[in-house]
């Protein structure tokens, strides 16, 4: 199932991030060092969270206070072989690509 998450608020937000990074309310707790009933109790607007709590939120989930508190997802600079690289691969056709996303990530083992 491909459900669309809101993202209005800082609990959904918090919890749209907790799904993109693969966790369950009780993973998320127990990182937290809390109970899945505080973790729920956050994603639904609940309560007033402390600035620390929420970069230690950030933290664990992989992305930034700023995005928590506001939204605001920044996308990194990507430099000239990047640039490159993406051209490159949106000009193969579909088999090619899997075969390189195959050796790249091959590669990237390394």
């Amino acid at each position: 199932m491909n459900k669309t998450l809101k993202e209005e608020t800082l609990g959904q937000r918090l919890k749209a991030a907790r799904i993109r990074k693969n966790m369950t309310q009780e993973g998320f707790s127990e990182a937290m060092l809390t109970t899945k009933i505080m973790i729920s109790y956050y994603e639904n607007d609940h309560g007033d969270m402390k600035q620390s709590m929420i970069a230690e939120f950030a933290d664990i989930l992989g992305t930034t206070v700023e995005y928590l508190i506001c939204g605001v997802i920044k996308t990194p600079e990507l430099d000239a072989d990047s640039v490159e690289i993406l051209k490159l691969f949106g000009a193969m056709d579909e088999k090619t690509r899997q075969i390189m996303l195959v050796q790249m990530r091959e590669v990237a083992k390394i």
